[in-house]
């Protein structure tokens, strides 16, 4: 019998990695989904379903063990799961205490599991399918994927169909990964980039979701820092959903394909703007953003994680119009998500060593990603907060294509950021986002929050 091979980490892998290894809750590992479906489910034949799909995506069969003191990852060829738990709850108390409680426990992912399904008929006579899965394996983009092909599945089966075509082997996305990671002249051409991106910039400044009157930030800002320390790794987190409405989510759209820009690029740029305004007008900001990295028609169709940090240096010239700004903007993401599959290590290397900072302390205020939700309608998609985050806020927007509006999902550090402040933020960001789809030419300094 041939031995399995062991991959070692992806870029994107060995980030989420990092975050585990620095925190004292092993928990950050955990993404913990739920889909709503008001349609009434067969549990029965979904359980028959999750395992067919265990076999169609490899990521499910993964397990991470140490080798020379590293950690790895193989691909085994079978997995069944023969007790997935379905629960009843009679009222809405009993079934979030439930999943409050789910949501910080840790998926074993050293002990050969990956994703711990949960199946639920919840307290208003609807079906919930809850997925606590290993950030290592999965992203939120790698996710949606599961989710519909296990809807996919279900269906297939129920009406005695054929099943549709299985989604991208993520054994193969790791190899094209890893062939990156280790070639020295795509390398080369990435720290060239990143060298000349920060080296030829002033010093960014940190612009949270809390504003400039924060009390903790107040404390840096009289130490003279650009930066805020980086005791708040892997803090605790509480997650509030917000929404951008349909009517207004159509016109953001219709705008972008107008001016030929993503959406994800103008949310992005906005979240930005109203962090600058909040945060005493900062002209040079960076924030991040969790890039999907999958720009294949293959890999579009694969589950896993692909997902890949980048700090992305945004210039908010006040004096002039959104347009002008968006077009710069714009320009630089271009170049820049070129570069994308650099190590996240060695730019955070050369953050440091451009900007003198200490390795303890960070820039990025806000972390960013927009992820197209591909769900039939009758469904509810939402990730929820695991409870600790190696990030002051990061924003999940979740683009439900089929609704037609954006739930922005917001996981809050709660030692800097409440819940007051996240609404602030949310409110000022609906205003700012209205005030440039109404007029693209308003400048900057006459938004109004």
């Amino acid at each position: 019998m041939n031995e399995k091979p062991a991959y070692g980490l992806t870029c994107g892998q060995e980030v989420v990695h990092l975050q585990g290894n620095l925190s004292f809750h092993k928990n950050v590992y955990n993404i913990t989904a739920t889909l709503t479906l008001d349609d009434k489910i067969d549990f029965d034949l979904l359980k028959v379903a999750f395992n067919k799909v265990v076999e169609r995506n490899d990521c499910l069969r993964l397990k991470f063990f140490k080798q020379n003191k590293k950690l790895v990852q193989i691909f085994e060829d079978e997995r069944v799961y023969e007790n997935i738990p379905v629960l009843t709850f009679e009222t809405e108390q009993e079934q979030e205490a439930f999943l409050a409680k789910e949501t910080k426990k840790v998926t074993p992912f050293k002990k050969g599991s990956v994703i711990d399904p949960f199946f639920i008929n919840t307290f208003d006579n609807k079906s919930l399918i809850v997925l606590r899965v290993c950030h290592l394996a999965l992203d939120v983009y790698g996710i949606n994927i599961i989710y519909k092909d296990l809807l996919d599945v279900y269906a297939a089966l129920k009406d005695g169909k054929e099943l549709p075509a299985a989604p991208t082997s993520f054994e193969e996305m790791i190899k094209a990964d890893l062939k990156k990671k280790n070639d020295e002249s795509y390398n080369k051409k990435n720290e060239e980039f990143f060298r000349e991106y920060f080296s030829t910039r002033e010093n960014p400044y940190y612009a949270g979701v809390h504003g400039e009157n924060n009390p903790i930030w107040q404390k840096q800002l009289k130490k003279g820092r650009h930066a805020m320390k980086l005791f708040l790794f892997a803090n605790k987190t509480q997650g509030y959903a917000h929404m951008i409405d349909k009517d207004l989510t159509t016109k953001v759209m219709n705008y972008c394909q107008e001016v030929k820009q993503t959406p994800a690029n103008l949310l992005f740029f906005v979240a930005s703007i109203t962090a600058s305004k909040m945060n005493g007008n900062i002209k040079h900001m960076l924030p991040m953003e969790l890039c999907n990295c999958r720009g294949t028609v293959a890999t579009k169709k694969g589950a896993g994680t692909k997902a890949q940090s980048v700090l992305c240096y945004t210039t908010v010239e006040h004096d002039n119009s959104f347009v002008e700004n968006f077009e710069k903007f714009c320009a630089d993401q271009n170049a820049l998500y070129r570069h994308v599959g650099f190590s996240d290590m060695e730019v955070q290397k050369m953050l440091h060593e451009y900007y003198k900072s200490s390795f303890l302390e960070v820039y990025y205020g806000i972390a960013y990603s927009f992820i197209p939700m591909m769900m039939p309608k009758g469904s509810h998609f939402m990730v929820r907060s695991n409870g600790h985050g190696a990030l002051p806020c990061y924003i999940a927007q979740l683009y439900r294509v089929e609704e037609g509006d954006i739930v922005m999902a917001y996981d809050c550090q709660t030692k800097i950021i409440s819940e007051k402040d996240c609404e602030t933020f949310h409110k000022n960001y609906l205003t700012v986002l209205k005030a440039i789809i109404e007029n693209p030419n308003i400048k900057i300094n006459e938004i109004k929050l």
